[in-house]
């Protein structure tokens, strides 16, 4: 992070009493706290060296250092590799309400989920956003320390897709503002707003079974590997296949560019559907060397919206959920503790590529 270096004058820092009950550094801590909230220092910028707090304020280093990772610690400054501290976060009052969604990743579609939840709040609530990279180890260690410092009324947690730890480990928290968003967690008590991977994708396409019955094949075009979740879909989109009177192939890529490059074969009549914008790039790749016409010789449905597919050459048909619905309604559990009963509709986008 880099920013302006700000002089700020001995008047601008103010002064700590020694006096006080209040230890040092949570002093030191709220003055530079109201330097940010007075305009003095903007999002960026750099915060005065530990040595300077300690020259200034007469304080040991110690002190100086637990002053600035109380900072860190609500939430409000970032320090560089250097050691230098910057102002990360400027919205932060200590009348709001504070809220962790804790997502497996930034995704166009797990933004939807964050619109539809800033969207439906009412003032008040400020919204943390993290990635945990679907890794259990990094859900764990960051719920852990939120929990810890005891800022967030409420936790709305993206499970990882695996699932492997899960359930095993929130068995042994307790439910009240804990809630599980996209997936649920099996075994434990805590509510989840999800969506039916396996029912809720069958019925989507039941529901356009006149546009899609032209298709000789549905091919599940995934990367090489699987968990419970892939599993699911290709349950529900089996069940399809079969009662549409099409034939079901699961395809599975590597997972390189070099290790996909003219590794899908599509040919005439399939309809993929794909999980991954890799593999989306690479079909679109292999149909123009082949002279095939998404859309017109095969069909391509991509899960979950893109940034971009609804404006490519061909528009990319689309299988999800309604994710902003998703966020609205955790937005619902945010502010009266109420959870909306079954899972959240899913329906297929019908575009050109079909």
């Amino acid at each position: 992070m880099k920013g302006r270096t700000v002089k700020l004058s001995s008047a601008d820092l103010g002064r700590i009493n020694n006096e006080s009950g209040q230890p040092k550094f949570l002093q030191i801590a709220d003055r530079v706290r109201e330097l940010i909230d007075a305009g003095k220092l903007s999002l960026g910028d750099r915060l005065p060296s530990v040595n300077q707090i300690i020259t200034h304020f007469s304080v040991s280093r110690d002190t100086a250092v637990k002053a600035y990772q109380e900072l860190k610690n609500r939430g409000i400054v970032e320090s560089s590799p250097n050691k230098a501290f910057f102002v990360s976060n400027v919205l932060i009052h200590d009348d709001l309400k504070r809220i962790l969604l804790l997502t497996d990743g930034v995704t166009p579609y797990k933004e939807k989920i964050y619109y539809g939840l800033i969207d439906s709040l009412t003032p008040g609530y400020y919204i943390d956003f993290v990635s945990h990279s679907d890794s259990f180890d990094i859900l764990k260690a960051v719920y852990e320390r939120s929990r810890s410092l005891g800022r967030y009324s409420s936790y709305l947690i993206i499970p990882t897709s695996a699932q492997d730890h899960e359930t095993e480990y929130f068995q042994f928290v307790n439910p009240g503002n804990l809630l599980f968003l996209d997936r649920r967690v099996h075994a434990v008590a805590h509510p989840a707003i999800w969506q039916d991977f396996s029912h809720g994708f069958y019925r989507a396409l039941v529901a356009e079974v006149e546009t899609l019955k032209k298709w000789r094949q549905c091919v599940f075009l995934t990367k090489f590997y699987t968990n419970t979740i892939i599993e699911e879909m290709q349950s529900g989109l089996e069940r399809f296949a079969r009662e549409a009177k099409m034939g079901f192939v699961r395809s599975r890529t590597r997972f390189t560019d070099r290790e996909i490059q003219g590794k899908i074969a599509p040919a005439p009549g399939d309809l993929f559907i794909i999980l991954d914008d890799h593999l989306l790039s690479e079909l679109l790749a292999e149909c123009a060397a082949l002279g095939l016409t998404p859309g017109r010789d095969l069909g391509i449905i991509m899960i979950n919206e893109g940034l971009l597919y609804e404006h490519l050459p061909v528009p990319i048909s689309v299988l999800s959920a309604d994710f902003y619905a998703m966020g609205a309604a955790a937005a619902d559990f945010v502010m009266t503790g109420h959870v909306q009963s079954g899972p959240v509709a899913t329906r297929l986008i019908v575009r050109n590529s079909i």
